[in-house]
């Protein structure tokens, strides 16, 4: 099933469409501060004609655990629901990975839409259907498969975004533009933010539709993803700030200068802040990454893991890489790696 994104002009046109469902039955899944900021243009306790169930999320990736899920579910099914129910998304990145989940699972799957309100979200965690809770042991590590059947977005919700989660998205965004020549011109020529939101979910979306288990080009995806959860986890950093770093890392070790040099214009064109690592100047994190690394999901078989490098922009290629390579090269530079910045 392929996913319908739509540009909504207003919150009140995300009401309509939700009152469009083919379904007498709607599970709301709502981020809190979401509905702190929009709970008087978002009625959404009073759809027409529908029962209307709803889940106040905590925010943020403290909500992506085994008990929340838990408490969610039997939420809902204690509310009375049916296979026809359709859940609703209302958040960034973390809440719609978290609300999929439960569209994947309660009654053996539901169908599902998402109001990404991140600019994170808006870009890359919204489109393709990759749903996940995060394990002990690392990020998104229980999860499934589950297309949503809409993405409405709109930029209203980036009115209210923190700072510090709009440099996050910028992260994924900065992403897109090492995989996508069209999507690196747009952020290199500074055009407007909707037109770079739509054309990253755009070339998600169509990298999705081609391979939706992830089993070929999809993979490219995850350029910066195996290093940057591993600091994520390690620095309790936002994701696409994380991402970034990650990027930085593999380029460092297994990239060349361009890859460093088109990083730092393209973190200028996007307006990011920030020139040091989460890293700097302190003791390298060689054992923990590589712990975390032995865990990723992107793991190929027990010794290796698909990297993804890029030779140049637009062209991004799927690398096998052993743990022992890899831990060797990142001892090997340690020395220079603590003292780097872009």
């Amino acid at each position: 099933m392929k996913t319908l994104i739509k540009n909504m002009s207003s919150l009140d046109s995300i009401m309509d469409e939700i009152n469009k469902l083919d379904t007498d039955t709607v599970l709301l899944v709502v981020d809190h501060q979401i509905w702190s900021h929009y709970s008087k243009e978002l009625v959404l306790e009073k759809i027409e004609n529908k029962k209307v169930i709803f889940w106040k999320s905590p925010d943020g990736e403290k909500v992506k655990n085994i008990n929340d899920f838990q408490n969610a579910v039997e939420f809902f099914l204690e509310k009375g629901i049916h296979r026809n129910a359709h859940l609703v998304a209302i958040g960034g990145g973390a809440v719609s990975d978290f609300a999929g989940f439960i569209a994947a699972t309660i009654l053996r799957g539901i169908h599902w839409s998402i109001v990404p309100t991140s600019l994170l979200s808006m870009v890359d965690a919204s489109i393709g259907g990759k749903v996940a809770i995060n394990s002990k042991s690392g990020k998104n590590l229980i999860g499934a498969y589950h297309m949503p059947t809409n993405v409405w977005i709109c930029s209203k919700f980036l009115e209210t975004l923190p700072p510090v989660e709009k440099d996050s998205g910028m992260g994924e965004v900065l992403k897109y533009c090492f995989l996508d020549f069209s999507i690196y011109d747009l952020a290199i020529k500074k055009a407007p933010l909707e037109d770079i939101i739509d054309a990253c979910a755009n070339f998600k979306q169509k990298l999705t539709n081609e391979d939706f288990k992830e089993t070929g080009i999809r993979k490219t995806l995850n350029l910066g993803h195996s290093f940057g959860h591993a600091l994520e986890f390690i620095y309790n950093i936002p994701h696409g700030e994380a991402v970034l770093w990650g990027m930085v890392l593999v380029f460092k070790i297994f990239g060349n200068e361009k890859n460093i040099n088109d990083i730092i214009a393209l973190k200028n064109a996007l307006n990011i802040p920030g020139k040091n690592p989460p890293w700097y100047n302190k003791e390298f994190p060689t054992e923990k990454i590589m712990t975390y690394l032995s865990k990723d999901k992107k793991i190929s078989a027990l010794s290796s893991i698909d990297l993804v490098l890029v030779q140049d922009i637009g062209n991004a290629q799927i690398e096998v890489k052993t743990f022992e390579e890899i831990q060797t090269v990142l001892e090997e530079s340690k020395d220079e790696l603590k003292k780097f910045t872009l």
